[in-house]
């Protein structure tokens, strides 16, 4: 092979060259670079009402996880509307997909429902009016999904859907897919109680056989149903599970904590949004000390976002080495009751965005201006490494 011995320097010093060029930072006050190829970008998106998160993969797929949006009711202690009222959460989440998508016009090729609350599905309906959606995978209807407004309304949304709207299954990875990566994979661990084991595509029930018989205080929430899945891209790894629950509330059987078995099954990842929003009932210290996430997303809209205990197991280097924290918003109420902790995230307020490097082998954490449209950088933390 002529040329080889001198050629392989130079290819070395190109690969590096490009490598750095990558893994350069852009700075605040400008705008997001657009999604490349081979690039896995993951927006947490702020509307002060809920989950929303969109994805790019590295192949352009792009997959939505929840849409929320809680109605505003007396005693709600909600912080304000991001960036404003004068549109939907629905149609901010629409605008959002518009403004990153590098399509024309932009469209969903995947959504993924993990469970019927509000501020997971409220504004999935003013989305799919203004972003056509490829395929919608959710729990199915088995346990029965409660009764309320939004929930009609979701289930009208899929009923027009027809057979572009399938039950998420726990265990496989055939569902949400990426073409012609192989490197990259989308498995969906849990859903409705059943939780993959880490192997394969086997899963158990961590419920009790009988648990539908059992007194209706007794019985696992639509909670404990969220879907979750982990995305894997070459060495990085990636965990979002809804709003499933980590400790029994009030005197409830153990098999109420879902984060337990969930954490044997994957194992440690590089990225994980907090469970239940950082609620009371989740992020118990197995979780964390199995999980041992380098970025932890809180993606707060309420006061109780996250709880007093589970800010300080987040910050507890007795469990993990702690992460660096990253909060979608930190209302007043609970900023002031914290105030001992001191500065817990590296970022308090605004969208934040993933942006993981081509091959999975770094990746940074942008925070985008909520305040505004614009979404002009207002932070920039890492290159972070993989496990």
């Amino acid at each position: 092979m002529k040329g080889t011995i001198w050629e392989m320097p130079v290819i070395a010093a190109l690969l590096a060259l490009l490598c750095s060029a990558l893994l350069f930072a852009q700075q605040p006050g400008e705008k997001l670079e657009p999604w490349s190829p081979g690039t896995f970008d993951i927006h947490q998106i702020q509307t002060g009402r809920g989950n929303a998160a969109f994805m790019i993969f590295p192949d352009g797929t792009t997959l939505l996880v929840d849409a929320g949006a809680v109605p505003d009711r007396p005693g709600l202690e909600l912080g304000p509307a991001r960036p404003d009222s004068s549109r939907t959460p629905g149609e901010w989440i629409a605008q959002y997909i518009q403004d990153f998508s590098l399509r024309t016009p932009a469209s969903l090729d995947y959504v993924l429902v993990t469970h019927y609350h509000d501020d997971h599905i409220g504004a999935l309906a003013d989305v799919a009016r203004l972003v056509p959606i490829g395929r919608l995978y959710d729990r199915g209807e088995t346990p029965s999904p409660p009764a309320a407004p939004l929930t009609d309304r979701y289930r009208e949304l899929r009923r027009t859907l027809g057979s572009r709207a399938e039950t998420i299954r726990p265990g496989r990875s055939d569902q949400i897919v990426a073409r012609n990566y192989p490197g990259f994979e989308v498995r969906n661990v849990a859903a409705n109680g059943i939780v993959w084991t880490g192997k394969g595509t086997s899963t158990v029930s961590a419920f009790p056989q009988n648990w539908t018989s059992l007194p209706k205080e007794l019985q696992p929430s639509e909670n404990s149903f969220s879907a979750a899945l982990l995305i894997r891209y070459g060495v990085f790894r990636y965990f979002t599970g809804g709003d499933l629950p980590g400790i029994p509330l009030d005197g409830l059987p153990a098999w109420h904590d879902l984060e337990t078995p969930v954490a044997r099954a994957i194992g440690a990842v590089d990225v994980a949004v907090l469970d239940h929003h950082g609620w009371l009932d989740s992020t118990n210290p197995f979780f964390l000390k199995t999980l041992q996430p380098r970025v932890v997303v809180v993606p707060a809209w309420h006061a109780s976002h996250p709880d007093h205990g589970v800010l300080r197991r987040l910050l507890s280097s007795n469990i993990y080495a702690p992460a660096d924290l990253f909060a979608t918003t930190f209302l007043e109420a609970p900023r002031a009751v914290m105030s001992y902790l001191g500065q817990p995230f590296k970022s308090a307020e605004g969208h934040v965005v993933i942006r993981v490097e081509p091959g999975g082998q770094a990746y940074r954490v942008y925070i985008l201006d909520d305040s505004n449209s614009a979404h002009l950088i207002a932070g920039v933390f890492g290159p972070y490494r993989p496990h």
